[in-house]
């Protein structure tokens, strides 16, 4: 059913006028739409927590009330109310699938976890308990604790600036989380400011794999950290359904699995807890997003016709068979078509020139009978580089200076070559240095300068004696990485490039050598490493870094398509109180009072009329995030989750935003949001006795009368002096005119 903002507006019209006129007279009660017997033992629980002998306070523990027998017998299945869940166990993959080798699972399975104690999962909720020992000062009232960098985090300078999910509690002595905020606070504001401010930021992407993610926050009324009992963080994921694709064929190159099991344990810590892992189309979910990874050297291997070289097949053997699992609905990530030109320098040079990328000259020769009359007629400019076309790591390079040197090496080239295999012949751009930029969805994260052993090498591959440097600028190179992977239709991938300049401006267009949607990531030597990059690679330590930077790139492609999925809708944001729950009944029948807002007393509150099947609706249009203001409650978050559960909201809304106050709200919109409220004034706070709404009411009818005298009072009198107004002034015409006929009439007769 398609809603647009107009149908949206009506509805939210009908349920507020609704709510306004029960407000205001109280005279009609909304149909009941919990289970009686909910209804009933949701009463016989508060009504035995009342006569209990300890209730210092008026105050009731959640896990008491939902955890007594009678209340508990009778709760719907479908709640889910059960003992937490850990939030990071990842899951396993099928029997019969490749397996890593136990020191590699090891080494994935050991990543570090940042400044948490534990994680749980509370519905669809992740709950992060801080460890405030971890926590360091950051100026002014600022705390500072590094958090896990795969939970989707704020970023300075674009849209990304609200998107992290993460709620900040403090957690008192009886367990109760109160929130802190407003969230996405100002860094400067917190220092300066305080109270509970606090922000979910990471470094840029671009700032490379040694970016961090950090909480910096402040306590409420500025208290001394270790005044607090505990914090937790809460984080909704707000993730589409996320899944991995196996390839099971081809032979073991320890490739695909070590991407797999790095998949699965970045799909638990983003709260994917049962991602759908498949490896046919027939299996696919319509609707789930797909992560996979694929190398060439027979790791992927279908049958091939007579005459087809698995070289040159296999680029769209791949895109074919991953496009398979797009046709039954399927989303992947990366899309299958970018894989054309894995390995296949023959389409990138087509694809380079029908996009105008900026390339050194390039040709495609067929064979040397092809590429001699070229050279005859003096159309190569040389220094020339020969290529194998589906080649990779450099291997099979040759390179040419003159037209003598050209002849021989692709003579030479031609006659080790397969039979149908093209020769790349490119004009050598003169420089001791490239670069290779790690990318995912246009946006680099990770890049490198290869330098070459001499400005004769053919290539500054650490295989030809070339060596690392990462001290890059990935931030000068971003736009043009991001206008390159729009144009090219490859969002993700390792590209080469190359500048003329001895010391080159990175900000310039450059060179673009090739790009490969699947490259290697290279870790980065320790600063202090004189030798060449590829004697690196046999010291103990470097496997350790290999699988740690891949885990990286696990985490932000995962990243990436949360990003894409939550651009898809627009976020509409709905308050609970007097919007989906009655809750005024409450407040009006408790006066306001400190027990309006206890734990069992809202867990009375009924849902209102129609509520959850409008929800039900939009959420096709919009993610659906609650926004309430129930700083003043017990145990707000998990109290509300848990009516919400209760009431029949389970799976009809995408996030929960609990804050301490109506103006915190504002912190979590944006220009591009909606917000659905109850802006009856003062109905969180204050509410008047149905005798003194009657009064008033009553009050405002008399005054209405009273106008309304006073008004027909008034044109009556209007009436009346115009009626004498217009008598005299025709008394004052027609006296003299009568009294001038009589004179006339008189002198007539006299004389």
């Amino acid at each position: 059913m398609k809603l647009s903002i107009k149908q949206v507006s009506s509805f939210l019209g009908a349920v507020t006028l609704g709510l306004v006129l029960r407000n205001v007279f109280g005279s009609f009660r909304a149909q009941e739409v919990l289970h009686p017997s909910i209804a009933r033992s949701s009463y016989e629980a508060a009504r035995g927590q009342q006569q209990g002998a300890r209730r210092p306070g008026g105050k009731v523990t959640l896990s008491g009330l939902l955890n007594r027998g009678k209340f508990r017998k009778q709760l719907p299945e479908s709640i889910g109310l059960r003992a937490p869940t850990h939030c990071s166990v990842p899951a396993a993959g099928r029997i019969g699938w490749r397996q890593v080798e136990q020191k590699d699972l090891e080494i994935i399975r050991s990543m570090p976890s940042a400044a948490i104690t534990n994680c749980e999962m509370r519905g669809e909720a992740m709950v992060f308990r801080l460890d405030l020992r971890k926590a360091t000062k950051a100026g002014g009232h600022a705390y500072e604790i590094p958090f896990p960098h795969y939970i989707v985090a704020d970023e300075d300078g674009s849209w990304r600036e609200t998107r992290s999910t993460l709620q900040l509690f403090t957690v008192g002595e009886n367990g109760w989380f109160h929130p802190v905020g407003p969230a996405h606070s100002r860094r400067d504001d917190i220092s300066s400011k305080g109270n509970g401010a606090y922000s979910h930021w990471r470094h840029a992407l671009t700032s490379g794999p040694n970016g961090t993610s950090q909480i910096r926050f402040s306590t409420p009324r500025n208290v001394k950290l270790g005044d607090l009992h505990g914090m937790v963080a809460v984080v909704f994921p707000m993730a589409p359904p996320m899944g991995w694709i196996e390839f099971p064929g081809g032979k073991k190159v320890t490739h695909e699995e070590i991407f797999r099991e790095l998949f699965l344990q970045t799909f638990a810590t983003v709260g994917e807890a049962r991602p759908h892992l498949i490896e046919e189309a027939a299996e696919t979910r319509a609707g789930t997003r797909y992560l996979w990874r694929i190398g060439g050297n027979g790791e992927f291997s279908l049958p091939l016709k007579d005459g087809e070289l698995y070289e040159k097949r296999m680029p769209y053997q791949i895109a074919e068979w991953y496009s398979e699992f797009e046709k039954q609905g399927g989303i992947l990530f990366p899309p299958p078509e970018s894989y054309k030109y894995y390995q296949n320098k023959v389409g990138l040079a087509r694809l380079f020139q029908e996009t105008k990328v900026k390339t050194p000259k390039t040709w495609v020769f067929s064979s040397f009978a092809e590429a001699f009359p070229e050279v005859i007629k003096g159309s190569i400019d040389f220094p020339v580089v020969i290529k194998d076309p589906y080649g990779f790591s450099s291997l099979g390079l040759l390179q040419a200076a003159d037209a003598d040197e050209f002849l021989k090496n692709v003579q030479r080239y031609f006659a080790d070559a397969l039979a149908g295999v093209e020769a790349i012949v490119q004009s050598k751009v003169i420089a001791l240095r490239e670069a290779r930029v790690t990318y995912i969805d246009g946006r680099p994260f990770h890049a490198y300068w290869r330098i070459r052993e001499s400005l004769t090498s053919a290539s500054a591959a650490s295989n030809l004696g070339g060596y690392q440097d990462f001290n890059f600028p990935l931030n000068d190179i971003a736009p043009y990485v991001e206008e390159f992977a729009r144009i090219t239709g490859i969002p993700v991938g390792g590209v080469d490039f190359i500048w003329q300049e001895a010391e080159p401006d990175v900000k310039s267009t450059p060179f673009t050598l090739e790009v490969s949607p699947t490259s290697d990531i290279n870790p980065p030597a320790p600063a202090s490493w004189s030798k060449t990059y590829a004697e690196f690679k046999h010291t103990p330590g470097y496997h350790t870094e290999y699988l740690a930077v891949r885990r990286q790139w696990t985490d932000l492609m995962a990243l990436a398509v949360i990003d894409r999925y939550r651009q898809e809708r627009k976020h509409l944001f709905v308050d609970i109180d007097n919007v989906v729950s009655l809750s005024m009944d409450r407040v009006r029948r408790l006066k306001g009072k400190k027990e309006a807002y206890s734990a069992v007393e809202v867990m009375k509150d009924q849902a209102v009329p129609g509520a959850a099947e409008a929800l039900k609706k939009l959420s096709s249009r919009f993610f659906i995030r609650f926004l309430t203001a129930r700083g003043s409650y017990e145990d707000p978050f998990n109290v509300t989750q848990t009516w919400l559960g209760l009431n029949g909201f389970n799976g009809l809304f995408d996030d929960l935003i609990v804050v301490g106050s109506p103006e915190s709200k504002v912190a979590h919109m944006s220009s591009e949001t909606l917000l659905v409220d109850d802006f009856t004034l003062g109905h969180e706070t204050k509410v008047l006795p149905e005798v003194v709404c009657l009064l008033l009411v009553l009050l405002l009818l008399l005054l209405l009368l009273l106008l309304l005298f006073f008004f027909i009072f008034f044109v009556v009198v209007v009436i009346v002096v115009v009626v004498a107004v217009v008598v005299l002034i025709v008394a004052l015409v027609t006296v003299p005119v009568l009294l001038l006929l009589l004179l006339l009439l008189l002198l007539s007769r006299c004389f």
